[in-house]
């Protein structure tokens, strides 16, 4: 039962980031799974609980991190959350966390928290790899970086703010130009020699 419940929650997200969450339904899941209503109510007690479940499942599970599991330094980490990011701009095009906030505060409340914690640990541990392969300057102060960084994320580049529109931030070359303008603060010549080989071969490719 468990490897079952496992696999509807994985997928109920991915029709969550496809279609959003308000517009699939119980009928729908159960519909897309082959199962009855009664069926998907013995792993779920109603749809807020399916959607806790999904939250909970994208925040811990391995599979969804945005951690590079292959070999590489730390521009390479860098362009595998560029990697994921360019999927999910491809792929999806609903905002979860703005349906979230506004359907189910609480569960956007722990998105949001986890986000910010995990995005200033990541950004230390990369600026700490980067700076020991002479990548990254060794005058600067990972804690100092780390904590713009998430500033950038959660408020500088949130619509809500009216800094940016939506349409901005949902680009790629957008995104590529935040990086740019990053990479250029923190990088030594030799990183940023290496960034700029490797971002003109991905612009190249497309």
């Amino acid at each position: 039962m468990e490897d079952r419940k496992r696999y509807i929650i994985k997928n109920v997200g991915l029709m969550y980031l496809k279609y959003g969450i308000r517009n699939v339904t119980m009928d729908n899941v159960a519909t897309e799974f082959g199962i009855s209503k009664k069926t998907l109510y013995q792993y779920f007690n109603d749809k807020q609980h399916l959607v806790a479940q999904v939250v909970e499942y994208f925040m811990e599970d391995p599979e969804m991190s945005v951690r590079n599991p292959n070999p590489g330094n730390a521009i390479d980490d860098i362009f595998h959350l560029r990697n994921k990011v360019a999927y999910i701009m491809k792929m999806y095009n609903n905002n979860i966390e703005l349906e979230l906030k506004r359907t189910y505060p609480a569960l956007y409340q722990k998105v949001y928290d986890t986000k910010r914690q995990r995005i200033y640990e990541d950004t230390i541990e990369n600026l700490k790899k980067g700076i020991a392969e002479n990548l990254y300057r060794n005058d600067l102060d990972p804690s100092v970086i780390a904590k713009l960084l998430v500033g950038r994320t959660l408020y500088t580049l949130n619509p809500d703010y009216g800094i940016f529109d939506d349409y901005e931030v949902s680009s790629l070359s957008f995104f590529d130009t935040i990086l740019d303008y990053h990479m250029h603060a923190i990088c030594t010549q030799q990183g940023i020699k290496y960034f700029k080989k490797r971002i003109n071969k991905i612009q190249n490719e497309n």
